[in-house]
């Protein structure tokens, strides 16, 4: 979801924040710098300009969100980049359609997204099947309305 929503996000797509690096001129830029690792790098630059634009709209204590997890958590992602087929998962990021029929999977259900932050839940249950669906349906519903929704987390 974070690849896909970082995708989603970037300044050609709904414009949420300032960079590219997903799109295939992106990943050709950073295949210079990173030619094995081009991918990953793009999904980690575009996820610190999303977790600085989420801040920026909720502030950073008392709350986590898709951008900016607990560190256990972020550990855990970190080791599942690693292991990911990134040939399989780039697909997800082909075009805007493709990304938002991704997204739409995650979700399996829909949500009417309120502008600006709004809390889906609690720290404890980040990444119950319920919370991932409900964070993904509020994407999908910022970006299908034009607006711009960040679901968080509070701590507990």
């Amino acid at each position: 979801m974070r690849l896909v929503v970082a995708y989603l996000g970037q300044a050609n797509q709904a414009g949420w924040w300032d960079c590219n690096f997903l799109d295939v001129t992106g990943l050709r830029f950073l295949e210079t710098t990173f030619p094995r690792t081009a991918r990953l790098a793009g999904l980690r630059s575009s996820t610190e300009a999303a977790c600085s634009v989420h801040d920026k709209a909720m502030g950073r204590v008392g709350n986590y969100h898709l951008f900016r997890l607990p560190p256990a958590l972020e550990d855990h992602l970190e080791h599942m980049y690693e292991q990911m087929d990134w040939d399989e998962v780039i697909t997800f990021i082909n075009s805007p359609d493709e990304a938002m029929e991704s997204l739409k999977t995650m979700a399996d259900c829909l949500v009417k997204a309120p502008e600006g932050p709004v809390q889906v839940g609690v720290a404890r249950k980040i990444f119950t099947s319920t919370s991932v669906k409900e964070v993904a349906a509020h994407y999908i519903s910022a970006f299908q309305d034009g607006i711009r929704c960040f679901p968080y987390f509070a701590a507990e």
